[in-house]
């Protein structure tokens, strides 16, 4: 409606851009629910074929914060622990593992109070790596904490703050790293990790 109000003038052009960054958003959020309701189905068919290769996380960490850069700004969000992580080179299925660390980082800056911060960690000894995101936002209950990797789960619904989120992407998340071999936990103190 708003594409085509702006077409046949219904909308006046001065307020187009704003109009249009709304069809935008929309049009994001839709492409991320039919993404991710591909992948499920991949998943559930058996399709979804795990490709281990050596990559460096700590690059992949940077490069995905990076992306970010324009919302943590707007959101004055201190980075912390960027500056700690050193190199760190893992084998797994690059895809399924950018697509954890996206999905913890992105949590993190919408759930991140004005003026708040986000922590990161990676830590490796001989036998796992923990990825870890942790931020400043309110933080989420023991029992939404125990729902928040079900399928469509979305949380806290009552005060709308998860309202552009199709509830799919921890669930995929969690069953990704899952097909990598590890494990995600998300603490009801704002800490999410995954090794």
């Amino acid at each position: 409606g708003f594409i085509d109000g702006i077409l046949d003038g219904t909308i006046d052009a001065s307020k187009s851009t704003y109009y249009l960054r709304i069809v935008s958003d929309e049009v994001k959020r839709l492409s991320r629910l039919v993404t991710g309701m591909l992948n499920m189905s991949k998943i559930e068919a058996g399709q979804l074929k795990i490709q281990p290769k050596e990559f460096d996380i700590s690059a992949m960490t940077f490069k995905t914060m990076l992306g970010f850069e324009r919302a943590i700004d707007e959101k004055k969000i201190e980075i912390r622990g960027l500056d700690k992580v050193e190199p760190l080179n893992i084998c797994a299925d690059e895809d399924m593992i950018n697509q954890g660390v996206y999905k913890l980082i992105d949590n993190a800056v919408k759930f991140t109070n004005e003026g708040g911060y986000i922590e990161v960690a990676i830590k490796s000894d001989s036998e796992k790596m923990i990825f870890s995101v942790k931020n400043s936002g309110k933080g989420i209950s023991r029992e939404e904490a125990g729902k928040v990797f079900e399928r469509f789960y979305k949380e806290d619904k009552s005060r709308g703050l998860n309202t552009k989120g199709s509830g799919l992407g921890l669930h995929i998340c969690k069953v990704l790293i899952g097909l990598s071999g590890g494990k995600i936990i998300i603490y009801p103190d704002g800490d999410s990790r995954f090794n």
